[in-house]
């Protein structure tokens, strides 16, 4: 190698290492954390989320249990959901979809052989749907 490039290299190494030590230093200096404090009356958030929680019902599947073990190729999910929420539930075999007017739902969904995962989605007033998934197990029986 030339002595150029030998130099080049070195004064680079040197470089690297002299930035990278000033930014160590420089970013552990006894800076304080800048925090802006914020006056809030705390009884009213508690309160507002409160009843935000309450109003709204929540999804609930009373049957089939999960992990539920069938050996017909078709169940029936019973459950309570907030009323006028659209359900909609996906198997590995079907899509169905339900307009909840009563708050309690039934409705007869097909099960392929072995493990369905079905989610049940419920979409009622607020941006984010409420969802849950259940495990069913189909076995023919011989």
């Amino acid at each position: 190698m030339k002595r150029e490039t030998i130099i080049a290299i070195v004064f680079g190494i040197l470089l690297g290492a002299g930035a990278g030590l000033f930014v160590l230093f420089k970013t552990n200096s006894s800076e304080e954390a800048k925090v802006i404090p914020i006056e809030a009356d705390e009884k009213k958030v508690v309160t507002q989320a409160a009843t935000a929680s309450t109003s709204q019902a929540q999804l609930v599947i009373s049957e089939p249990l999960a992990g539920a073990l069938v050996k017909e190729n078709s169940i029936t999910i019973k459950g309570k959901a907030p009323m006028n929420g659209l359900i909609i539930f996906q198997s590995p075999i079907a899509e169905k979809i339900l307009n909840n007017d009563k708050g309690d739902f039934s409705v007869e969904v097909p099960l392929a052989l072995g493990e369905n995962v079905i989610q049940i989605s419920v979409y009622a007033g607020s941006s984010t749907p409420q969802e849950q998934i259940l495990r069913v197990y189909y076995l023919k029986e011989e």
